[in-house]
């Protein structure tokens, strides 16, 4: 039996945690490191070196993004593939990533390295800030050529049903990156060049793992074939992979056309203390949404083989186990973050204002937070499902249709805190027009179920 096959016959609760589990504790390790490179950073050269961080992090974000949108949107491709039985198509789809990435990758990255003080100075970066991030940013573009091969490869070994994998090669990579991290800053003194080196390295080898599981291991499912690499992707293939990976992309150029005009507000309304005191509190919301991401790469492999198997019924038992998990998570979240707030700021900088700013905002910031699982699970849900066109609306509704007019619109009445309150209100909609389109979802699978037992 193929490994793949367990996705259509195992427990689904068993089925969820094995796969979950190993992509939260992955992501998580993801999520220290770059917090640790912040608290490193912070301590060392203050809010201004935070600052620098906060800015370059959207940018070098919106590239890596490529990696997770290729990637997600293949593996929706290969989910459905295996499930129908057709393990060519599957084959021919992994080969067909690699071929794509390594085009994208060479095109974004030569143009991010050709405007790249123009690039930051549109992202929020002032005259105080750009030197610091100027310097992060251009020692860690080359990582992100790693980082977007690793995501593809990351997304299609869970698309086989192997979440543990993964999982092994972001622990690895974090873990290095928390041993020569300090070592660069504090030892080397190094600073920001240290920081972002660090995080180059260590991306690396987390690719050069995965690609040792499609070259040099025996279990996987699929394999790499040079012929296919080195050949035209097929047009079909490609065409889904995009439109299936856009939601991906979307959520993340929406995110980061979301972080230009929030630190261009911040600096407008504040200044640069205020712009570290978000970075700071997206470092830490990054331990509330990486577990949430978790738990939908979990869920969706399992949906789009079932979808592509025609079992509907499971397609719904995993996406309530989803919804009921991630709501959960969100809850116990929202209970620390806002009760432990000041304490969790505390570890990344001894500034006073800073902390004060910080501690405020992210009581406020986190407001929604409840609710924000189930609107992550209902976007995996249509990207499993290949419903290419509805997975990029709901992953583009939050930041676009509402995020960002309010992020203008409230500070015009209520000053810097209107800033903060745009992302509670924001939520609350998003999750609003989630829960109608993901009603109707529930409805046509159902009815599908009833039409399958018809005689």
């Amino acid at each position: 039996m193929e490994r793949s096959d367990r996705l259509g016959h195992e427990k689904i609760g068993k089925l969820l945690w094995s796969l979950s589990l190993p992509s939260i504790l992955g992501m998580l390790a993801v999520t220290i490191y770059n917090v640790a490179d912040t608290v490193f950073i912070g301590r060392s050269l203050g809010a201004l070196g935070i600052a620098g961080i906060s800015v370059s992090l959207p940018l070098l974000m919106s590239i890596s993004t490529f990696g997770q949108a290729i990637g997600l949107g293949g593996a929706s491709i290969i989910s459905r593939a295996l499930g129908a039985k057709d393990k060519y198509k599957a084959n021919l789809t992994l080969n067909n990533l690699i071929t794509i990435i390594f085009i994208i990758n060479f095109i974004v990255i030569t143009i991010a390295y050709s405007n790249l003080h123009g690039l930051l100075k549109i992202f929020g970066a002032n005259e105080e800030i750009i030197p610091y991030a100027f310097e992060y940013a251009s020692w860690a573009l080359p990582g992100t050529f790693f980082l977007n091969f690793l995501f593809v490869l990351m997304n299609v070994i869970r698309a086989e049903g192997n979440a543990k994998f993964p999982m092994i090669s972001q622990t690895v990579s974090a873990v290095l990156n928390l041993i020569i991290d300090p070592i660069f800053i504090f030892v080397f003194e190094w600073g920001m060049m240290g920081a972002a080196f660090a995080t180059t390295i260590s991306q690396f080898v987390g690719f050069a793992l995965v690609l040792w599981y499609y070259t040099g291991y025996k279990k996987s499912t699929l394999k790499l074939d040079l012929k296919l690499m080195l050949s035209l992707p097929n047009k079909e293939i490609t065409k889904e992979t995009f439109a299936l990976g856009a939601a991906s992309f979307g959520r993340q150029i929406a995110s980061s056309i979301m972080h230009i005009i929030l630190n261009n507000a911040l600096l407008y309304y504040s200044g640069s203390t205020v712009i570290a005191a978000f970075g700071i509190i997206f470092r830490l919301s990054m331990f509330v949404f990486m577990p949430l991401f978790g738990i939908n790469q979990g869920f969706m492999p399992i949906a789009g083989y079932n979808y592509g198997a025609k079992n509907n019924h499971r397609v719904l038992q995993v996406m309530n186990k989803a919804i009921v998990w991630s709501t959960l998570f969100c809850v116990f979240s929202f209970i620390v973050f806002f009760f432990f707030s000041k304490p969790l700021i505390r570890i990344f900088t001894t500034d006073t204002e800073l902390i004060d700013i910080g501690t405020k905002a992210m009581r406020i910031f986190m407001l929604a937070l409840p609710i924000i699982g189930f609107q992550i699970v209902g976007s995996g849900l249509y990207q499993a499902l290949g419903k290419a066109k509805a997975s990029l609306f709901l992953a583009m509704a939050r930041q676009l249709l509402f995020l960002i007019p309010f992020v203008i619109l409230f500070p015009l009445k209520w000053g810097e805190v209107g800033i903060w309150y745009s992302f509670p209100a924001a939520d609350f909609l998003a999750a609003l027009i989630t829960s109608f389109m993901m009603l109707s979802m529930v409805k046509k699978l159902k009815r599908n179920i009833k039409i399958t037992v018809l005689p």
